[in-house]
């Protein structure tokens, strides 16, 4: 349990930094494109979700290979679930601010800068361009809802890459160093 505390606490402050780099690129897309546009929010969220793809990956991959080799030699039990755990401890704070904007009745927009990877999925949740005074309660149960279910991104992911570096599944070497044919 402590080993998986720790690995959630730097996948926290991996994700914290792809909020940040993910932010950045959303305001840079803003810019280069001069407004608000559908074009801008779509490659700005592909962008943002490679961001957070890759900051996952950083984090769970190498424990679950390494996780594999203690299993085999017998220092380890078997946790396959041990991604899935790591991703949702990571993804605590978030779910408290999440529960924080709520109660508190937070103005949207506020919650879309925190939540930058995911700002174009967001913003098309409240129909507007983030920038309406907006604040949590006005957006309904269901809209709540499914804001919410954002956080389940993130252990899906983790548990995914973990199983991968698990069964020693790379795709860095399949993807950049293929066999050509002759």
């Amino acid at each position: 349990m402590k080993k998986n505390i720790s690995l959630a606490l730097k996948l926290f402050l991996f994700l914290l930094f792809s909020e940040f780099a993910a932010l950045m690129v959303t305001i840079s897309f803003s810019v280069i494109f001069q407004k608000v546009s559908p074009v801008a929010y779509t490659f700005s969220q592909a962008f943002s979700l490679v961001i957070l793809v890759v900051s996952v990956w950083q984090c769970t991959y190498m424990p679950g290979f390494k996780d594999s080799n203690m299993v085999r030699t017998g220092h380890m039990q078997e946790d396959i679930w041990r991604g899935f755990k790591i991703g949702a401890l990571s993804q605590i704070p978030f779910v408290l601010f999440f529960a924080a904007a709520v109660i508190f009745n937070f103005n949207y927009s506020v919650y879309i800068v925190v939540n930058s990877v995911y700002w174009s999925f967001l913003t098309m949740f409240s129909g507007s361009d983030g920038t309406a005074e907006v604040c949590m309660r006005d957006l309904g149960a269901i809209k709540l809802i499914c804001i919410a279910l954002f956080t389940v991104i993130v252990p899906a992911i983790a548990g995914g890459v973990y199983i991968m570096g698990y069964k020693g599944i790379d795709l860095h070497t399949k993807l950049f160093y293929k066999k050509r044919e002759k």
